[in-house]
């Protein structure tokens, strides 16, 4: 890219461009519901200068000024993340959205992951656990040195993973409910059995990385998903378990940068079932039930306009994977409710409880294998357990 601009200077052009594929814009409302391992193709746009306005030649500079940033860091070998090229000319890139976005299409036009541009994001999902990383420096990350949470860490290729205590993993939506879980009495206990983490709602690459990492480690662990009862929780989790269309190009398989999906990810809550169990609304869900039951409220204009543009997703559409998800998002539709997870609460023993209940249940029985503790597989399908 670098070489063509040079060459057009070289050769007088008139106009120098630079050719980029993006997948912004990019949904799943509308593709085809049997082609679910096929993404959209990207689109195709010319970044010129001097270009015809003052915006063209600006997008031009900024481009040229980030390709310079990523050739560094793969001449010298270094890592940067978005923000410390954000930082380097705030003045000229004026948003971090910006560097996001250019920094994305750059690694969609080579059809590499960001990784291996040397770019990172930095992380700013966090995870508690009974696990332990073994770096090949012999350092060691303990999962529950922090007892408020870790940043997600990176795991490199050499690095040894232990995940042998390890029953269970839990991925939820809330920052605000993960907090809530630590501090109470029972998550020493049910802490010790499991690693839950938070991306404190749409999940990041680091977040997503990690629990591909984990879930390449040991396939046996059951992977739970929490999220709020709407059309954005069933999207996060979709982000999780299908990844994104937006960054497809980050869905490689290589040693350093693995498929940022998990099709094994299991939808343990918050589901309408569970919502009819709760106090107050196994009888109506009128307007004064609705205000009393916490966490219970009336679907907005824009909560319905996204569970109907979810409902044209391949994942939903009639005879698409997810026909829990479907039934779902027709059930708020239908009743024009919304629950967060802090209605759980409203359950005997509270959330902390009912979670307990759930991963218990939900879990094989523990067996030794070679010495270490093993979980084994469920006997339960996964259809089962979405119903």
């Amino acid at each position: 890219m670098i070489e063509r601009i040079v060459d057009g200077l070289l050769d007088d052009r008139e106009q120098l461009s630079i050719t980029l594929k993006t997948r912004n814009g990019v949904t799943r409302r509308g593709a085809h519901p049997n082609a679910s391992g096929t993404v959209p193709p990207a689109k195709t746009r010319d970044i010129t200068f001097p270009g015809s306005t003052v915006q063209e030649a600006w997008r031009f500079t900024v481009l040229v000024r980030i390709l310079e940033l990523i050739h560094n860091c793969l001449i010298d070998n270094t890592i940067m993340t978005k923000r410390d090229m954000y930082y380097r000319h705030p003045d000229l890139f004026m948003k971090q959205s910006v560097v996001d976005r250019y920094v994305d299409d750059v690694a969609c036009t080579l059809g590499i992951s960001r990784s291996s541009l040397n770019v990172t994001a930095a992380a700013k999902g966090l995870v508690i656990g009974n696990f332990d990383i073994l770096r090949a420096d012999g350092t060691n990350v303990n999962g529950r040195n922090e007892q408020e949470g870790m940043l997600v860490p990176r795991i490199h290729l050499n690095d040894t993973i232990d995940l042998s205590s390890i029953r269970w993993i839990l991925v939820i939506e809330k920052e605000a409910t993960f907090r809530s879980l630590l501090c109470s009495p029972q998550w020493l206990s049910l802490g010790s059995q499991g690693l839950m983490l938070t991306a404190k709602g749409y999940p990041d690459l680091a977040s997503r990385e990690f629990l591909r990492r984990l879930a390449d480690n040991s396939p046996h662990i059951p992977i739970f998903a929490l999220v709020d009862f709407d059309p954005d929780g069933i999207a996060i989790m979709s982000t999780y378990k299908h990844g994104s269309y937006r960054l497809a190009h980050e869905n490689v398989t290589s040693k350093d940068a693995p498929t940022l999906n998990l099709p094994q990810l299991r939808w343990l809550g918050v589901q309408s079932h569970q919502i009819s169990r709760t106090p107050g609304t196994e009888s109506d869900t009128d307007n004064d039930t609705i205000a009393d039951v916490q966490g219970l409220m009336r679907l907005t204009t824009r909560d319905r306009m996204r569970a109907l543009k979810m409902l044209e997703w391949d994942l939903c559409a009639e005879d698409g994977l997810e026909q829990a998800w479907r039934r779902e998002l027709q059930t708020m539709l239908m009743l024009n409710i919304k629950a967060e997870m802090q209605i759980l609460d409203e359950l005997p023993g509270g959330l902390t409880s009912w979670l307990s209940a759930e991963l218990g249940a939900r879990q094989g029985p523990v067996v030794e294998v070679g010495g270490l503790v093993s979980q084994a597989a469920s006997t339960s399908s996964d259809d089962d357990l979405l119903l």
